[in-house]
């Protein structure tokens, strides 16, 4: 049935995922992984066992990297692992921290430990030899710096099959050997290997020693080792590390057996032979983006390259399938693809999935199909059957792995969303729907370093992008032209961008490498006074602002892990710097909960977010913990009542926290890629990007997406700028907890000292 295979999909994607997961975060996830493949039905299906989150899936989540051709996903941690046949199936081989080295099937996650090789050890490479294939591990110094020049290094030969020592090991005295292939001359079979070094040896693996002598001309390391017969003699085919070329040499001798391959425009990283239809073919893959099919007796080239990645091509494999010779490639754009040799087309669309570029392709067959297997640098394999689509029509292209930032504002009753890209340029999303669009014109180079920002000004909401130059651009999002003249920020390295309203003039507060804060009236096109400047020349790392009892205050994070608040009317430092992270400070969010205006902190691979309280200048209760990676996203919303600090990290995680209770706000939405943004969209809903996607969320049942009083969101990292995701409030005045937040601008900063507060519902004041 087509549920069943449907679920099947859902299931395969992110089964690795859900091994530490209970049930309810289980449907949780598979809720969210059958919306990216755009089937309403399932997500309901799902949703429906889940429980406990602030949030479930909403109306729509992106598929760009979706692909209903998966097979399994096989989460790994080594960080050098080949793959091999064993037994007549393909699997995962990697060595342990004490040597232990293990292979897993690549095609359903079963593991077996094959032996134990001395401590420290790695895996090299597979190789036939004879009638068997060894696996080679090498064993190092236990000095572990890159230079080519360390001591030297070990490599000794297993058989796969059974575990046992094969030969003898052989031995270099400088640098590492990384690469191993194998060839028959004389009736014996040799070892060739390249390394750090830059040469190429040629052993005899049962005595472990030479037979020729060691072979350079390499510029750099060797980076792929190949081996071939032509014309009835072994050759060698070589790539080094700054080599845009591809060496033959002869076996038997290490000299060059005619011409050098030449057509790469950049260096050779991958090279695999093939013998197919009576020709000796090698294929190679380059950073220049291609990879290209040679024929080895004559050295020229076959058809046109293969184009089809459009970044570094850093893994190649070759195999004849069903009398056609296939090639597989896979990249620096995280993707892995399969062509025909012989015409250059592709086969399939793109093999997705990968959140890390590719570094070892296969090709494999499972119940009589052939299989795609793409290993990535984070040690995460996949696989997927050769045919079959990617997936349905329905599925929403989502913006892709470059999205540096994610901004929301309402314009003309619609929900944007704003999108930075790591290019420079910047797109704009409809919310409701969202569908691939045209860069926002006028922003050809934005700095990916500052996150855009919005503000209301004079009836329009403008966009305002900072530019390398060091101008700030401002576009009305309604008509998608420029607004004004850019605006210079009279700085050399400005880095961030934030917005505020402060006694009804909209200020622009634009942050530096140098450790000073400018600010500008924006409607004015002035500097209002001097800028906020630290006694050490440390870098704004995060931004933001907030009004309190004593006026308003810029709150701003720094490299040398600390806080500041600053008093704005004053241009001065409030008390010493607030201590506590273990990171440098790379975002800042403010609220102002039942009155008490706190700011939350986060520093990056310091898991573990700071409350403060700016009146106090201390932090409130403990560190919120949860998190167990770095944290790339922070943001302040309101959800029920309440104000709500909420994170997204690398543990594929979004945490909500309860900024008055000081504690989790129900339990953490599971994602299967690394958080990198998230943002409120309106109506208690929350934007999620992770990997190449995004994803809306909305309230679960139970939770209304009412206001909170006083809720003021800024917040700016060091690789980002400012987002205001929260309706604008002037502090202080009244509040309405019966219609969501809709609306976006800069927060309206005032002395809460200028008016009475207005009691919250209940006839409770706000504390002060």
């Amino acid at each position: 049935m087509e549920e069943e295979r449907r679920s099947a999909v859902v299931y395969r994607s992110v089964a690795h995922r859900l091994q530490d997961l209970d049930d309810a975060e289980r449907a949780q996830l598979l809720s969210l992984e059958a919306a990216r493949f755009g089937w309403p039905d399932l997500v309901a299906r799902f949703a429906a066992a889940q429980e406990g989150a602030p949030w479930r899936v909403g109306a729509w989540a992106s598929g760009r990297w979706a692909d209903e051709r998966i097979v399994h996903v096989l989460g790994r941690t080594a960080v050098h692992t080949v793959t091999a046949v064993r037994r007549g199936r393909l699997v995962s081989v990697d060595a342990g921290p004490f040597g232990e080295v293990r292979a897993v099937d690549v095609l359903d996650g079963t593991a077996v430990e094959l032996f134990k090789a001395p401590h420290p050890a790695r895996v090299v490479g597979v190789v036939p030899y004879e009638d068997r294939v060894l696996l080679l591990t090498g064993h190092d110094h236990p000095d572990r710096s890159w230079r080519p020049d360390r001591d030297g290094d070990t490599l000794r030969a297993w058989d796969l099959e059974t575990g046992e020592p094969a030969g003898e090991p052989v031995r270099v005295d400088r640098g590492l050997l990384t690469h191993a292939a194998t060839a028959r001359l004389d009736g014996r079979t040799l070892l060739v290997t390249g390394g750090w070094d830059g040469l190429v040896r040629v052993w005899d693996p049962a005595s472990g020693r030479t037979v020729a002598e060691p072979a350079g001309g390499h510029r750099g390391w060797v980076t792929a080792v190949a081996t071939a017969e032509v014309a009835g003699r072994p050759v060698l085919v070589t790539a080094g590390e700054h080599d845009h070329d591809v060496r033959v040499r002869d076996l038997a001798t290490g000299r060059p057996a005619g011409r050098a391959l030449t057509g790469h425009t950049a260096p050779v990283s991958a090279v695999a032979t093939v013998q197919a239809g009576g020709r000796t073919l090698a294929v190679t893959a380059g950073m220049d983006g291609t990879a290209r099919v040679w024929d080895l007796a004559t050295r020229q080239q076959c058809g046109t390259p293969f184009t089809g990645h459009g970044h570094a091509v850093s893994a190649v494999a070759a195999a004849v399938v069903d009398g056609r010779t296939l090639v597989v490639t896979g990249g620096r754009d995280r993707a892995v693809r399969v062509w025909d040799a012989a015409t250059g087309t592709p086969l399939a669309n793109a093999f997705t999935g990968h959140q890390e570029p590719v570094r070892e392709v296969a090709l494999s067959v499972l119940d009589g199909r052939p299989v795609v297997v793409g290993e990535a640098t984070d040690g995460v394999l996949r696989s997927w059957r050769l045919t079959g689509r990617r997936h349905g029509g329905t599925v929403l292209d989502g913006p892709g792995r470059r999205v540096a930032s994610l901004t929301t504002a309402a314009v003309a009753g619609r929900r944007l969303a704003v999108t930075g890209r790591h290019d420079g340029t910047v797109d704009l999303w409809d919310a409701a729907r969202p569908h691939p669009v045209e860069p926002l014109p006028g922003h050809p180079g934005t700095n990916p370093a500052a996150r855009p920002v919005t503000v209301e000004l004079a009836g329009r909401t403008l966009l305002l992008t900072l530019d390398r130059d060091g101008f700030v651009r401002c576009t009305d999002l309604a008509t998608r032209e420029a607004a004004d003249a850019p605006l210079d920020c009279r700085d050399p390295e400005p880095c961030a961008l934030a917005t505020a309203v402060v006694a009804g003039r909209a200020l622009l507060f634009v942050g530096t490498r140098r450790g000073s804060v400018r600010v500008f009236d924006l409607a004015a096109r002035e500097e209002t006074g001097p800028p906020l400047e630290t006694a050490d020349p440390l870098p704004v790392g995060a931004l933001a602002a907030i009004g309190t009892d004593a006026g308003p205050l810029v709150v701003t994070g720094h490299g040398d892990r600390t806080v500041r608040r600053w008093d704005l009317a004053g241009r001065a430092p409030l008390g010493p710097p607030m201590s506590g992270h273990s990171r440098a400070v790379d975002q800042v969010a403010t609220a102002c909960p039942d009155g008490v205006p706190l700011a939350v902190t986060t520093a990056g691979y310091d898991t573990r977010p700071l409350v403060w309280d700016l009146a106090t200048g201390r932090p409130r209760g403990g560190p919120l913990r949860g998190h167990r990676r770095r944290i790339a996203a922070l943001t302040v919303t309101t959800l029920g009542g309440r104000v709500l600090a909420v994170t997204g990290g690398d543990d594929c995680t979004v945490r909500a926290w309860d900024l008055a209770a000081h504690a989790p706000a129900g339990r953490a939405l599971h994602v299967p890629y690394r958080v990198h943004t998230v943002a409120p969209a309106g109506h208690g809903t929350l934007l999620v990007g992770f990997g190449a996607e995004l994803a809306l969320f909305e309230p679960a049942p139970g939770r209304r997406p009412e206001g909170a009083r006083g809720c003021i969101d800024m917040r700016l990292r060091r690789d980002g700028g400012t987002s205001l995701l929260e309706r604008s409030r002037e502090l202080g005045g009244a509040t309405s907890h019966d219609e969501p937040a809709d609306d976006d601008g800069p927060p309206r900063l005032s002395p809460r000292s200028a008016s009475a507060p207005t009691p919250r519902a209940g006839g409770r004041s706000p504390r002060r």
